[in-house]
């Protein structure tokens, strides 16, 4: 009979840019050059160690919003992961940039449902095998079928590549691997969350011999496994602040799993020692980052705070103003998913726009009269919009609604103050993200209403507008009456 052979599999999900450490009761935990060391160390300990990664990697950190994903692309490089998974997250700069930074990335970048349509094949590599001690490891990767918003936003790219069907694009995987090298153990890397992890463990036959799923997305801390039809579910939360590890003894005799354990360790300086070149690029980026984004643009009286996305709230409220002012328009339109952070102030640099506004949207105007404009806003405040359905778009404080939300309609609309006058000409002003779902927000067909580009960037706009001014005070909260 031959030895059992010991694995270690470590896994890491949801980071979203949570690149350095906190300290806390003076201890250091967590930051991408102490999650490296950990598993540095783990790698010198044990002989046979697998690093993998379940998505959202990108998006948190002024870092990653400044270079686009290119430096998290490096950092990720010197922390060695042997497999990553894409996340939704990895789509926010475009599905074309991330093919880019794919090609950056020293470690394989898989996903199984996203295709080209027209030839029917994976964008991007479904799975791969990683062999450590005589034992064949398989990873498949799924992510969120959410994601179809955002690539619909990417005019040729939506029309050449499809979302598809979790299960089904897992089914037409497992289908294809009949033509492989049998796996020893197959790990689902997934990126769709744990009450899809759950729903997949489900329907998942025998036959296809699933050992693990190791998810993200839904940022779950667990304390053990969920096992669902035999099959153990893990995530790692999220950002940096801890690890996910596997003790799995393999016999090869039987081609099984003879023993798994499992636990979810924390990451700080107790444990692990910082990487000593991750800790040279992050003081390079740092100094770089402090010259360019540290300028103070202005002061608020106090920090606004936007702590939902399906409502009105102060900081919303604060932007949509900016945005109304720094580009002269009558009424502005923001959607609620434009504002990254959860508050603002009081003291504003150029740091907290980028962070606030990771995204980088063209600004248009669109001409309408006011009856067509009172038309567009009782669309927009739809019940669905109440609901959480669609994502919630507010308007400056230049105007105000009152809503009745028993009958789920807009009873009153006024624009400065007054009814708006059915035959005069309004400006209002839009993001590029409602200029691409002008139809599903607003109910505007493209063709229906002349548009013109106000800028090909809303942040230096906004920057400027706020450095001029000094200090800003909302002036128009509650705009929204609920009645």
């Amino acid at each position: 009979m031959s030895e059992n052979t010991h694995l270690v599999l470590l896994h890491s999900n949801d980071i979203h840019g949570a690149f350095t450490p906190i300290l806390q009761d003076g201890i250091k935990k967590g930051g991408i050059s102490l999650l490296s060391g950990f598993v540095q160390r783990t790698r010198r300990e044990e002989a046979n160690v697998i690093y993998a990664m379940a998505g959202d990697l990108f998006m948190g950190s002024i870092l990653d919003s400044e270079y686009r994903g290119l430096a998290t692309i490096r950092l990720a490089n010197a922390a060695a992961p042997n497999v990553f998974a894409i996340g939704n997250h990895e789509i926010d700069y475009g599905l074309s940039h991330l093919l880019f930074l794919e090609k950056c990335a020293d470690f394989p970048v898989i996903c199984a449902n996203l295709a080209v349509r027209e030839l029917n094949l994976p964008l991007f590599a479904p799975w791969t095998d990683i062999v450590q001690g005589g034992v064949r490891v398989r990873f498949i990767g799924l992510l969120t079928e959410s994601i179809t918003g955002k690539i619909a936003q990417e005019d040729l790219i939506s029309r050449e590549v499809s979302v598809r069907d979790v299960f089904k694009s897992l089914a037409r995987v497992m289908k294809a691997l009949e033509l492989e090298p049998k796996a020893d153990i197959t790990v689902l890397l997934t990126h769709i969350g744990i009450v899809e992890d759950r729903i997949l463990a489900e329907r998942i036959p025998p036959e296809w011999r699933i050992d693990l799923i190791i998810g993200g997305h839904s940022h779950t801390f667990m304390k053990e496994p969920e096992v669902i039809g035999g099959i153990p579910i893990v995530q790692a939360g999220s950002g940096s602040g801890q690890i996910g590890r596997f003790d799995i003894d393999f016999n090869p005799d039987t081609g099984r799993i003879e023993k798994l354990d499992w636990q979810l360790i924390p990451i700080d300086e107790t444990n692990s020692e910082p990487d000593e070149l991750l800790e040279f690029y992050q003081e390079r980026y740092r100094r770089e980052m402090d010259r360019k984004y540290e300028k103070l643009l202005a002061f608020l009286p106090c920090a606004y705070v936007h702590n939902g996305y399906h409502r009105e709230t102060p900081l919303l409220d604060l932007f949509t103003d900016l945005y109304q002012e720094a580009f002269h328009t009558d009424v502005f339109l923001l959607s609620s998913n434009s504002i990254r952070v959860r508050e603002l102030g009081p003291q504003v640099l150029r740091r907290d726009i980028l962070m606030a506004l990771p995204y980088d949207n063209e600004v248009f105007a669109i001409t309408m009269t006011g009856s067509r404009l009172v038309e567009m806003i009782t669309y927009m405040l739809r019940k669905e919009s109440w609901e959480g359905v669609n994502i919630f778009i507010l308007f400056s404080g230049t105007m105000k609604i009152a809503f009745d939300r028993t009958a789920r309609c807009v009873r009153r609309v006024e624009i400065y103050g007054n009814v708006p006058e059915p035959e005069r000409l309004y400006t209002v002003g839009i993001t590029s993200y409602v200029r691409k779902n002008l139809q599903a927000f607003l109910g505007i067909a493209e063709e229906e209403l002349p548009i013109r580009t106000l800028a090909k960037s809303d942040r230096p706009a906004i920057e400027e507008y706020l450095l001029s001014q000094g200090a800003y005070t909302l002036k128009n909260e509650g705009r929204v009456l609920l009645v």
